[in-house]
């Protein structure tokens, strides 16, 4: 992958289509922020199909996306 702004390799990864849905903590003009973002071209190019969210707020989100999860039928 081309240097893309990652601070450090993504922390997750989902294959999609022709591409991958990756989640990390990129930089741009020196602001960081955590991605969830499509990259299509095998996982080289990214999209406009993603969302940004300042680092702080990664914890809320976790424990958003953990509550969810544990109400999920199995």
């Amino acid at each position: 992958m081309p240097d893309n702004g990652f601070t450090g390799p993504p922390i997750w990864q989902y294959p999609k289509r022709q591409g991958v849905i990756l989640a990390g903590e990129r930089e741009y003009k020196g602001a960081r922020f955590f991605e969830l973002r499509f990259w299509a071209d095998g996982g080289s190019k990214p999209t406009k199909q993603g969302v940004t969210i300042p680092p702080e707020m990664v914890g809320d989100l976790a424990k958003a996306l953990a509550a969810y999860a544990a109400d999920l039928p199995v």
